[in-house]
C-alpha cells in the first residue's frame, strides 16, 4: 500500500496562519511582494501537512491582541457621507489567492462576527476618520452594521468563486451569542456556512457546518451526532489549545502526545485537528518559545524558517489517521476489529500525566503497520 499524496488526505487540518507575524519577523512591508516570498515556504508545510483551513480576519483584532502580532480587518469597511457603505476587498483578495496557490483549497474561515470585545473599526468619510461602534449580536446596530457587509461579502464571494467554500467562523463564544449572529447570517445569504470552535452544545451543533469539539469536553460529544454529522458532510473535529495539560503540543509535551492526537481523532472518527495558532510568534521563537500567559509553544507550531519536531510528530498523527482510513475503507471484518481494539487505548479522554501517550502510538502503529 502506498499512502496518497498530502493534497489527497480526508484529514480536516485547520492551524490558524498569521501572516502579521510573517511580515514583522523577516521586516518586509506587509502585504508586498517580499512578505509573499517569506510567506510562501511557511505555509507550503501547512499544506504539506494536509492543511486545508484558510485563517481569515474580517475584523480588527478580533481576538483582543492575544498574540505578539495581532490580526487586523484584511477588508475595509468605509461608511459615506450619505450613509451608504462600502467595501475594499484587496488585502482579503490577495491573501485568499497567495494561499490558494501554496496548496491550501478546502475552506476559508473568516474571523468574526462574535470576537471577544464587541468593538468594530470602520472609516468615516464624511469626518475623513477611524471610528468604532459597539454592539453585541441581538442589538439593532449590530444588524445595521453586519447585514449590508454580509449581503456585499456574499456577492463578492460568488463573483470570486469562493462563496461554497467559505464559513463566517467563530470561537469559543457563547450559544446564544452564535444563535443570534447565525440569524443576521442567514438572513444576509442562506447559503453562507458557519464554522466555530465550541463545547457541545446541540443547538450549536445542529448549526455549524465545521465544529470542533475541545479534547477535554469531548467525552460528552455523542458519537452519534459525530456520524450524523459525517453523513451530512458536515466536518467534527477535535481542538487543543492552551488546554488540557496533557495530550499537548507545548514545547515542554511529552513529543509523542501530538501523533497521540491523531490517532485519538482516528478512534473517535472525528474528522480533523484544529489549533488556534500554526505561526503566532513571539518576539523571537528561536530564544523564548512563552508568550504572555500562555503556555510555552502554545502560540505557534512552526519556526520562522523550518520546522519543528512537535510540529513532524503532528503530520505523523495525521499520516497514521490516514492509513486507518484506507484500511477501513477495505470493508475487511477481520482487519478493522484489529483496527478498533488497537485504538481502544485512545477513546478514554485523559488530561493529565498518567496518559502514556509514546505507548500507545507504538503500540497502535505496530498492529496498523503489519497490515
Amino acid at each position: 500500500r502506498e499512502l496518497s499524496k498530502p493534497e489527497e488526505w480526508a484529514f480536516h487540518l485547520d492551524l490558524w496562519q498569521n501572516p502579521y507575524a510573517v511580515a514583522r519577523w523577516f521586516n518586509v512591508p506587509l502585504w508586498s511582494e517580499k512578505h509573499f516570498e517569506r510567506m510562501r515556504p511557511i505555509f507550503r508545510r501547512y499544506a504539506e501537512a494536509g492543511g486545508k483551513v484558510i485563517t481569515a480576519s474580517i475584523i480588527q483584532h478580533p481576538w483582543n491582541c492575544q498574540t505578539y502580532d495581532p490580526f487586523e480587518d484584511m477588508i475595509v469597511k468605509m461608511k459615506g457621507i450619505d450613509g451608504k457603505w462600502n467595501y475594499d476587498y484587496t488585502v482579503f483578495d490577495k491573501w485568499i489567492e497567495f494561499m490558494l496557490s501554496c496548496g491550501v483549497t478546502e475552506q476559508i474561515d473568516c474571523y468574526t462576527m462574535v470576537p471577544w470585545g464587541y468593538t468594530f473599526a470602520y472609516i468615516d468619510l464624511a469626518t475623513a476618520s477611524v471610528k468604532s461602534i459597539e454592539c453585541e449580536p441581538g442589538a439593532p446596530e449590530y444588524e445595521a452594521f453586519w447585514l449590508p457587509f454580509l449581503k456585499d461579502f456574499a456577492k463578492h464571494l460568488k463573483d470570486k468563486g469562493w462563496f461554497d467554500i467559505t464559513c463566517i467562523a467563530m470561537d469559543e463564544r457563547p450559544t446564544d451569542q452564535m444563535v443570534a449572529a447565525r440569524d443576521i447570517i442567514k438572513k444576509a445569504d442562506p447559503g453562507f456556512r458557519l464554522e466555530g470552535a465550541v463545547n457541545y452544545s446541540p443547538e450549536v451543533v445542529d448549526i455549524m457546518h465545521d465544529i470542533s469539539i475541545g479534547y477535554g469536553h469531548s467525552k460528552g460529544f455523542p458519537e452519534d451526532a459525530v456520524l450524523q454529522r459525517k453523513a451530512q458532510k458536515n466536518y467534527t473535529t477535535l481542538y487543543t489549545c492552551c488546554g488540557p495539560d496533557h495530550p499537548n503540543t507545548f514545547t515542554f509535551s511529552p513529543l509523542a502526545e501530538a501523533e497521540f492526537l491523531g490517532l485519538a481523532i482516528s478512534a473517535r472518527h472525528y474528522d480533523g485537528y484544529l489549533r488556534w495558532a500554526l505561526n503566532s510568534w513571539p518576539e523571537d521563537p528561536t530564544k523564548d518559545s512563552r508568550f504572555g500567559g500562555w503556555v510555552s509553544g502554545d502560540t505557534w507550531l512552526l519556526y520562522p524558517e523550518g520546522s519543528s519536531i512537535r510540529f513532524e510528530r503532528l503530520r505523523a498523527g495525521i499520516q497514521d489517521f490516514e492509513k486507518v482510513r484506507i484500511l477501513r475503507a477495505e470493508g475487511n471484518p477481520a482487519v478493522n476489529a484489529a483496527l478498533d481494539k488497537a485504538l481502544e487505548p485512545f477513546i478514554p479522554v485523559i488530561t493529565d500525566e498518567s496518559i502514556n501517550a509514546a505507548k500507545a502510538v507504538k503500540d497502535a502503529k505496530a498492529v496498523i503497520n503489519k497490515f
